[in-house]
């Protein structure tokens, strides 16, 4: 039995990056994900695959939008801004981005990445201490919270920054926004002992203008919303990559009419564009072909369903968005009743803000007894050591003295021959 691969072998690309070979003939499925890495590297003369599908921000194409993001998170980093925000469409690049700016000033700050964010107050207080590596006496929130600001205080005393960034962040509960918030009432003087990165989809945006989260949305001083790429920037961006990862051909692998396609096809979204390309440049190679046209990019398409998939859902979000509108303006006289219902709820919820307002004063007062008694041990180190001080200066005066009457004694013979030599021999004169 020929059990050779056919000829015509249907090629699919899931969002993960994992190839399958299909063949039709045999109804037989092989997985070949280490044979993947090489297979058109080599072929088309490269160091390495250029659009790999998780973040490297050796990578980063810096557009204007990313260039932009970039200035913003740099600000907010160097003014020491207690919140930032950054948000985009899922594969716009945040991870990427943000990968790239840490790797410029990781010696100067402590930084936890918090990727699992569906937590509690409490779990997310202990995932907060492992990412910082610190021990806490127990689980209590008390003991974990007061772990936390005893090493934000260490490391500010070391002028070292500590910043907390928090993926996905549209997905914390409530609660656990209140425990950031929190959080971020450390301070010490003006300066913030803590930053605070929450980086999460477009759903974020409309989680930080709810009611409830109010107080700390006002916190956020820098806030950048990631676009996907222009379409004319496409091509420079598949370039781009491309050159990062060795290619040096003066012929461009990818013609002008298949990155049109490409960008078309994207909506500008980088990792569908990383996905398409990938895919295209594994088909280019099964062809033995050494560049990719708009025929191969239709073919991949054509080809890969949960591309099209994607793809379809992107371009049904946009033309969901008029016709909801449309539907909002036809159903506008029904709205009256519910539109009282919320104004009742929302006088429920701002006598709700009020006790939390109450809470919230007590939470500071208990803060304010934390530092306290963290600036009572400090005290008491220093009382210490001044005592020590005193009593070595003590010490040192008395050695000067013991000194001083060591040397009187062994003047004093030295004294007596001398008067004795005077008489004798001045007498003689």
């Amino acid at each position: 039995m020929d059990c050779s691969l056919p000829v015509f072998c249907h090629v699919f690309l899931d969002l993960s990056g994992i190839f399958w070979f299909n063949d039709m003939k045999w109804g037989r499925f092989f997985h070949v994900s280490t044979f993947r890495d090489d297979m058109y590297r080599k072929f088309f003369g490269l160091k390495k695959r250029p659009f790999i599908l998780s973040p490297d921000p050796e990578f980063l194409y810096l557009s204007k939008v990313h260039d932009l993001a970039l200035t913003h998170l740099e600000y907010g980093i160097v003014h020491n801004v207690g919140f930032l925000a950054l948000t985009g469409d899922v594969g716009a690049g945040k991870t990427t981005l943000l990968k790239y700016l840490f790797e410029k000033v990781k010696d100067s700050l402590d930084v936890a990445m918090v990727f699992n964010t569906n937590l509690d107050p409490v779990s997310f207080l202990e995932m907060l201490a492992r990412e910082f590596e610190l021990d806490a006496p127990s689980r209590a929130k008390t003991d974990l919270f007061d772990t936390l600001a005893e090493h934000f205080i260490e490391e500010y005393s070391k002028g070292n920054r500590c910043v907390v960034i928090v993926d996905e962040a549209q997905n914390l509960p409530t609660e656990t926004f209140e425990e950031l918030r929190m959080l971020s009432n450390l301070e010490v003087g003006s300066d913030f002992l803590l930053q605070i990165i929450l980086v999460g989809q477009p759903q974020l945006r409309e989680r930080l203008s709810d009611h409830s989260l109010a107080q700390l949305a006002q916190r956020i001083s820098v806030h950048f919303h990631l676009t996907p790429l222009p379409l004319n920037e496409v091509g420079n961006y598949i370039d781009h990559r491309l050159k990062v990862a060795g290619y040096s051909d003066a012929e461009p692998l990818f013609l002008e009419d298949a990155v049109d396609s490409i960008g078309q096809l994207s909506k500008g979204i980088p990792r569908v564009i990383n996905s398409i390309c990938d895919a295209c440049l594994t088909y280019a190679f099964a062809d033995d072909l050494r560049q990719v046209s708009r025929e191969m990019v239709e073919r991949v398409i054509k080809d890969n369903e949960l591309l099209v998939a994607f793809i379809e859902e992107k371009t049904q979000q946009g033309k969901e968005l008029p016709a909801a509108k449309a539907r909002e303006d036809h159903g506008s006289t029904e709205m009256t009743g519910v539109r009282d219902m919320l104004s009742r709820v929302i006088g429920r919820l701002e006598a709700l803000e009020m006790r939390m307002n109450m809470l919230e004063t007590a939470e500071k007062d208990k803060l304010v007894g934390v530092l306290q008694a963290m600036l009572t041990r400090e005290r008491e180190r220093s009382r210490e050591l001044e005592q020590k001080l005193v009593a070595l200066g003590y010490k040192f005066k008395e050695a000067q003295k013991k000194l001083a009457s060591f040397e009187e004694e062994a003047e004093e013979p030295l004294k007596r021959k001398n008067s004795k030599f005077w008489e004798v021999f001045g007498g003689k004169k």
